[in-house]
């Protein structure tokens, strides 16, 4: 790669705004200290609830993201190159994930049922809360931990050679470099680690599915629910990715590597996994439809026939799915910014519903979104946001020592 190019795209980290950092740092404290009252006071199981909601939408976006950034690898996609340290940047949030993991068995009196009730053999097994806890850490610890190896490697690819030019996490990063020799090899354990990201995530993210929303309701149950909720995130991940890579683009300006034709080509990615979450949708409702058990039909019926969250489910399938396919069939749609951060903030939107109406009537007949929840949501917002932001001030936005990077105006290729 042209040492030039290497040296802008370092160079452009400054311009990631402190003030930015500073201004979601407080609407992440304002969140945590709202939920704190909350849990404090009289009636803290509301605010546990929308604390869980929020887990996993943006646990699961943040993890997606890596995931994402996976793919890209493994299928070689050169078109897709400036968009790898956004994605990677998602995951900036995963450490934080791990602390608000341990927060939901603490507050599992409020809302996992199983830890208060004896569900039917053989769930009490499953749902043993020593076992529930024991999966779901250990999992996610395994599964950060080889993420935060992935990163590691992807992160020095681009910063070898610039020992002694930076400082902080990305000068410990690019310390030591023995030369192109060592980043061959880099490429080689980037190619080992993306596999194993990908595979982890499927199973520990069901474990997250299965543990935190299905077995909320003691009798439903769905062997699709696990990729239902995965690849819910997946698509959230790339509606997010196109977000915050367009504030990038114009904030350190960066049109010279990201250009219209590959927001056209991940607009269709966005298209084409909308779809597929509704396939995995419908795959769990045609058997539920015709096989007519009460125990499986109640789960449904409740959220798509009855009020209050009747309107609310159909909210959801239209935000993501119906607005997003038909908004995104011109290709003017999928180039032009504003019109392309308004529908993937839709799209986001309806995946943050999706898990409201997945988890809210389980645990209570009433759709309850006031002051409160709103504060809570915009703290992991706001720390979602701040974490991106502290994570694209230290590292390249670009990856500049991918191979397959193909430089300016995506000159790279599909």
């Amino acid at each position: 790669m042209d040492q030039h190019i290497r040296d802008e795209i370092l160079a452009k980290r400054s311009g990631i705004p402190t003030l930015g950092i500073y201004i979601f740092l407080i609407i992440a404290v304002i969140g945590f200290g709202t939920f704190v009252s909350q849990i404090l006071g009289s009636d803290p199981k509301g605010a546990w609830e929308i604390f869980l909601i929020n887990f996993l939408f943006w646990t699961g976006i943040a993890q997606a993201g890596v995931v994402f950034s996976c793919i890209l690898r493994i299928t070689n996609a050169r078109w897709a190159r400036p968009f790898l340290r956004v994605s990677e940047g998602l995951g900036s949030f995963l450490p934080i994930s791990l602390i608000l993991l341990l927060a939901v068995f603490a507050g599992r009196d409020y809302i996992l049922p199983y830890a208060t009730e004896h569900y039917h053999h053989p769930k009490d097994v499953w749902l043993n809360m020593t076992f529930v806890f024991g999966r779901n850490f250990i999992g996610f610890v395994v599964l950060l931990v080889i993420t935060l190896c992935y990163l590691y490697n992807s992160l020095r690819q681009d910063l070898g050679g610039f020992a002694g030019k930076l400082d902080g996490l990305a000068g410990w990063v690019s310390s030591g470099w023995t030369g192109e020799e060592e980043r061959k090899r880099i490429w080689v354990r980037i190619g080992k680690f993306a596999p194993a990201v990908i595979i982890l995530y499927a199973l520990v993210f069901s474990f997250f599915a299965w543990d935190f929303m299905m077995s909320l309701d003691p009798h439903w149950f769905s062997t699709l629910f696990g990729p239902f909720y995965f690849m819910a995130s997946f698509v959230s991940s790339i509606g997010m990715t196109i977000i915050l890579s367009i504030f990038l683009r114009r904030r350190l300006g960066l049109e010279d590597y990201l250009n219209d034709n590959q927001y056209h080509d991940i607009g269709k990615l966005l298209q084409g996994f909308s779809l597929f979450w509704v396939y995995l949708f419908f795959s769990q409702l045609l058997p539920i439809w015709y096989a007519n058990m009460p125990e499986e039909t109640a789960f449904v019926i409740k959220r798509v026939q009855e009020e209050p969250f009747k309107s609310l489910a159909w909210a959801v399938l239209t935000c993501c799915f119906i607005f997003p396919f038909v908004a995104l069939i011109p290709r003017t749609n999928k180039i032009v910014k504003p019109i392309v951060v308004f529908i993937a903030s839709v799209s986001l939107t309806g995946f943050w519903l999706e898990k409201y109406v997945l988890v809210i009537p389980s645990l209570s007949n009433t759709i309850n979104i006031g002051l409160m929840q709103i504060l809570i949501t915009l703290g992991f917002l706001g720390a979602f946001v701040m974490t991106f932001l502290i994570f694209m001030r230290a590292f390249p936005s670009i990856p500049v020592g991918d191979p397959f990077f193909g430089g300016k105006s995506g000159s790279g290729g599909h």
